[in-house]
């Protein structure tokens, strides 16, 4: 593999380039978000690159995910994210993901019931592996935009999930980023 910042020989395995100093492998949206497109695509090209190489790392599978989520590519990044869950019990990251991909940018409300179940059990899986904020006010989101505004009961409800949102330390700023993600308005104040 070469490192998609620099271009410099590496493989899998390492984590940052010995030259450029730049991470390998992307873990999250926020550090492809600042990235300006064409860098993205960049990277993308060698993450695809060694996908072709080694398409059962599931660690490059997510990353390439996360570009094609980057650039509004949702299916595509559906199916990288889908590669990159097979037998991956230990990184929460694909399945976030996947649920963010299965939105493609519309509010939860326009989805239907089995879009709306596939997102929810992406989300569960993340939370079972790695509970954490975002996790939790996603499911809330999914729960006030889709549940509630359709008039359906649900347990536990929205505010359940804003409350362990906010005890896990949700702030503004991440509601800001998880819709500038997904790609809706922010729609509550904490």
């Amino acid at each position: 593999m070469k490192c998609p910042s620099c271009g410099a020989s590496i493989t899998t395995q390492t984590k940052q380039c010995d030259y450029c100093q730049s991470d390998i492998l992307v873990k999250s949206f926020k550090n492809l978000a600042a990235m300006p497109l064409p860098q993205v695509n960049k990277y993308m090209a060698a993450y695809q690159s060694a996908s072709a190489e080694h398409p059962d790392n599931n660690d490059v599978n997510a990353a390439v995910g996360l570009c094609f989520l980057r650039l509004k590519k949702y299916d595509q990044a559906l199916n990288y994210l889908e590669k990159a869950q097979a037998d991956n019990f230990e990184d929460a990251t694909p399945f976030f993901y996947a649920a963010v991909a299965r939105l493609k940018g519309r509010k939860p409300f326009l989805l239907n019931r089995q879009e709306i179940d596939q997102i929810m059990t992406d989300i569960e899986a993340a939370m079972s592996i790695e509970p954490k904020a975002e996790q939790y006010y996603f499911m809330s989101y999914i729960k006030r935009d889709y549940f509630k505004r359709k008039f359906l009961n649900t347990t536990p409800s929205w505010e359940e999930y804003m409350q362990e949102a906010v005890d896990n330390g949700l702030s503004a700023a991440d509601v800001e980023e998880f819709h500038a993600m997904v790609g809706t308005p922010v729609d509550i104040e904490l």
